[in-house]
């Protein structure tokens, strides 16, 4: 009765698409600080997929019109759920300590304001795609050298090319605080929750959408209750699976 309308098959594909994606972008940036906080939440994402169909079900099961859909043979029209923003809890979390090298993503992020939102608008038409796609590629090329350019001998060292952009950070006692909020029960499911909507409307931008190649990575802007309520249900399961293996709990920072 429920094959097909709560348990569509593409949700594994899209799950190990996510998951691979996802995981190596944490690696790359930072967000996982040691092995085993990473063999945590690949636990966590790995228990994702049937807690996300557990919970569909029973949201869908004590809706009275979506449990009479359901039991007929219908599906459900409304979404209450997204596996995608769910799956941004779990990675989320980490981000406090991607952002400790805080000077590369102000640079990157910096590039991507001027080149995206900016520099179009006084541009012609024709050129805004590619505008748009060199200004993708610069930023991420920024981030990259200011992170890992003075690993490699040949490079100029990036604090003498982009100055600050490659040696501002965070002290260890920001991160740690910014990391503890994000990650306790009190205050990490709402904060997660508020980054998911603001992502959402970012993400989905008009000026994002028309860029070659990338408009194809993009996600559909979805309600902002659905986003909400995933990523704050995301992050309380990952907290929970926190506290399982590792018998902590942060309740509050």
């Amino acid at each position: 009765m429920l094959h097909g309308c709560l348990f569509a098959p593409s949700l594994f594909t899209f799950w190990f698409v996510n998951g691979v994606l996802d995981f190596s972008t944490a690696v790359a940036i930072g967000a996982v600080a040691t092995p085993a906080g990473l063999q945590v939440r690949l636990f966590a994402y790995v228990l994702l997929v049937p807690v996300f169909l557990l919970a569909r079900v029973i949201l869908h099961l004590a809706h009275p019109v979506h449990r009479a859909q359901v039991l007929s043979g219908a599906c459900p029209n409304t979404q209450l759920m997204s596996l995608d923003w769910v799956s941004l809890g779990i990675l989320a979390t980490g981000l406090p300590l991607a952002i400790q090298n805080f000077g590369p993503w102000f640079g990157m992020n910096a590039v991507f304001l001027v080149g995206v939102f900016i520099v179009p608008r006084v541009v012609s038409p024709r050129f805004r795609p590619g505008v748009k796609l060199l200004a993708i590629v610069v930023g991420v090329v920024v981030f990259l050298y200011a992170t890992y350019g003075s690993a490699v001998s040949f490079l100029p060292a990036p604090s003498s090319v982009l100055g600050p952009v490659a040696t501002a950070a965070l002290t260890d006692g920001t991160t740690d605080r910014v990391f503890r909020l994000a990650n306790s029960v009190a205050f990490g499911p709402p904060l997660i929750a508020a980054f998911a909507v603001a992502m959402n409307h970012v993400l989905t931008r008009p000026e994002l959408r028309d860029v070659p190649l990338v408009r194809r990575t993009l996600p559909h802007r979805d309600p902002d209750r659905v986003v909400a309520a995933s990523a704050a249900f995301g992050t309380a399961f990952y907290l929970l699976v926190v506290a399982a293996v590792t018998r902590q709990i942060i309740v509050f920072p």
